[in-house]
């Protein structure tokens, strides 16, 4: 089974577009760059009209992982059980999870394949330093294109009281993503290909061009520098996507009418 996305409309949306840049330029904020790095922001981001091909493999309860995150929020944080040495969490000095006591109906888990293969594209900003002969001697503008982005992973897709919960589980073999060996090609521009053996990668494809500000007078330390932001970047967006939404961690939606917003949790 297969479903269609309205993915024109949601990739034309500027709140969501613009939501998801704050959400990549305050995790940009929080990561230390490298000394050739003297600044980094996103600048534009666009879904693009093009939607991943999702297909049903699955359906099933949801996991307990779900319900335990729920009843977590909904609890007074002094009434939040503490983990064991064991690491299990305990509530009145026994172990156990927290389970709901009700399971509703409408409580529906899907296991899907997503492969994505789109047109989504980041503008990203940077100032490279140059170090010598003194630090931050000169600083030189550049920007980063961003696009090629290719997905292709199995995720679980839950529904409980409400509140929707997305989290990629691994990658599946795909001859397109998998065929794309190189990491770096010779047109100045960054390709991420198949070369983990991690369980997941998510981003299997990406590709990014860059263009330097004063070319002429551009030296060979400066182009190694921006070879080395190009491989920064794609494993800064690697760790993100895989850190949030990649289990056990998931992206969580809440649609109740006291909306807590967009929501990342991890199972600790």
């Amino acid at each position: 089974m297969s479903f269609e996305i309205n993915w024109q409309d949601l990739g034309e949306d500027e709140a969501v577009n613009d939501s998801i840049k704050s959400f990549l330029n305050s995790h940009l904020q929080s990561i230390s760059l490298p000394s050739y790095v003297s600044s980094l922001q996103v600048t534009d981001f666009c879904l693009g009209g093009i939607p991943p091909n999702i297909t049903l493999r699955e359906i099933s309860d949801p996991l307990d992982e779900f319900y335990n995150h729920i009843e977590k929020e909904e609890l007074p944080k002094d009434k939040i059980p503490e983990e064991s040495d064991s690491g299990c969490q305990s509530a009145d000095g026994e172990n156990g999870d927290l389970l709901p006591e009700v399971q509703a109906e409408s409580d529906l888990q899907f296991l899907v394949e997503v492969d994505y293969k789109g047109d989504m594209r980041i503008g990203v900003s940077a100032e490279l330093a140059l170090n010598y002969p003194s630090p931050s001697f000169m600083t030189l503008p550049v920007k980063l294109s961003i696009t090629d982005l290719g997905i292709h992973a199995l995720c679980l897709v839950a529904y409980i009281s409400k509140q929707l919960f997305v989290s990629f589980l691994c990658d599946v073999a795909d001859p397109i993503l998998d065929a794309r060996e190189s990491l770096i090609d010779l047109g100045s521009s960054a390709i991420l290909g198949k070369k983990s053996l991690e369980r997941i990668s998510l981003i299997r494809s990406i590709k990014i061009d860059s263009e330097i500000g004063e070319q002429n007078n551009v030296e060979g330390s400066v182009l190694r520098s921006v070879g080395k932001l190009e491989q920064f970047l794609l494993e800064v967006f690697r760790t993100i996507l895989k850190k949030e939404a990649a289990w056990p961690s998931w992206i969580n939606l809440d649609f109740n009418e006291d909306p807590s917003g967009n929501e990342s949790s991890d199972e600790d």
